[in-house]
């Protein structure tokens, strides 16, 4: 389950180094539709995480998580056969809708097999094996990718390796559907204001986020010739920091507000920002993607502990479906939004620059709302 957890972020990493070797391959295409080849699986993430959990119910855990295994694998590694952007493309999707299975079922599994604190500890485990997964799997991609650029797509085919173990130890839930669900007929109140602005909090991070995997390797490639294992170790520091972060929310997090991360957050990742566009030099590339990853990477688990206080029990399956929609959703939107940001401010180093500004600028708002309409929530 851990393993099968990581999978979420493979679909990404692993191919983040190998960005300009792809784009080099179809230089006849746009840089943004190359971009696209890394964050598809994202907007599949988005459209079919929903139905995922209705066949899981429908159908079982296991048969479903089996066959996304497979899809995964001949999808994902289809990439080191094909010749054609649009038929990656396609793959890459295909590949996206069984990420979309995968996070789901395998996170259902996590409520059907435990409970209480042995629940609440497997969940820090998971979050912590997804972040660090995302710096070793970035290094192999970038390994792979000085070989080939078509060498990461191999890594996927783990999801097939996977299915003879998950066959044999996995083991259908036993249903207990509808049992506890009779006093469904009372209205819930559900705070759709800071409900809305929990969502949007965490599309925008994962959006500035994903502006490493997708924009720093082709910042990095103008500074002259970089081998993809240096791209993958560049990509991977901020990864690596930002599960760092993750994996200590616990620790910080009762000596410090929703509100007081959320700022200094914004400022982190504002100032990781700053020296990525201001510098030509690779070793401060990766102190500032760094920097960035140690902001960042608490906006999961604030987002996430926040809306755990603000949602009614009966309604949180449904608003945590929906965060996992808009989080995914940032990732996906990434490229696009770069795309007439670097013709606006006429150089990639230029938007980073920009993307710092406007994470002080988030700062400064955030520390607004927590002094005005969102004072209550400044002492959770």
């Amino acid at each position: 389950m851990l393993f099968a957890s990581t999978m979420t972020v493979m679909s990404g990493a692993i191919i983040a180094p190998a960005l300009p070797g792809i784009s080099r391959h179809f230089s006849e295409h746009p840089q943004v539709l190359i971009q696209l080849i890394l964050t598809l699986p994202a907007l599949m993430i988005t459209l079919f995480s929903p139905l995922m959990g209705y066949l899981a119910d429908r159908f079982g855990r296991k048969p479903l998580l089996l066959l996304m295994l497979s899809i995964y694998g001949l999808a994902g590694g289809a990439g080191f056969l094909i010749d054609s952007v649009e038929l990656l493309l396609a793959s890459r999707a295909l590949m996206g809708v069984a990420v979309a299975g995968i996070l789901s079922i395998s996170t259902t599994l996590v409520g059907d097999y435990l409970e209480g604190s042995e629940r609440v500890r497997f969940l820090g485990l998971q979050s912590s094996c997804m972040a660090l997964g995302g710096v070793v799997f970035i290094n192999l991609g970038g390994l792979l990718s000085d070989w080939s650029w078509r060498g990461p797509f191999l890594l996927y085919l783990t999801g097939v390796l996977l299915l003879p173990y998950a066959w044999a130890m996995l083991r259908e839930p036993s249903s207990q559907a509808g049992a506890k669900a009779i006093h469904a007929e009372e209205p819930v109140k559900v705070d759709f204001g800071r409900t809305a602005l929990a969502y949007f909090t965490g599309m925008l991070a994962m959006m500035l986020f994903y502006m490493f995997p997708a924009q720093l390797p082709f910042l990095l490639s103008e500074q002259g010739e970089i081998s993809g294992l240096a791209i993958g170790i560049a990509l991977s520091t901020a990864a690596f920091t930002a599960s760092i972060v993750s994996f200590g929310y616990g620790y910080y997090k009762p000596f410090l507000s929703v509100m007081t991360i959320y700022v200094a957050g914004f400022v982190l990742a504002g100032a990781g920002f700053f020296v990525v566009g201001a510098t030509h030099s690779y070793a401060m590339a990766i102190i500032g993607a760094a920097i960035s990853g140690l902001g960042l990477g608490a906006f999961m688990p604030n987002t996430t502990a926040w809306l755990m206080r603000i949602t009614p029990q009966r309604v949180r399956g449904r608003v945590f479906g929906g965060f996992t929609a808009t989080f995914f959703f940032g990732q996906f939107i990434s490229p696009i939004a770069v795309a007439p940001a670097v013709i606006w401010l006429e150089s990639l180093r230029n938007v980073y620059l920009g993307m710092g500004i406007l994470c002080c600028l988030l700062a400064i708002f955030m520390a607004i709302l927590g002094k005005t309409y969102l004072r209550a929530d400044s002492r959770l």
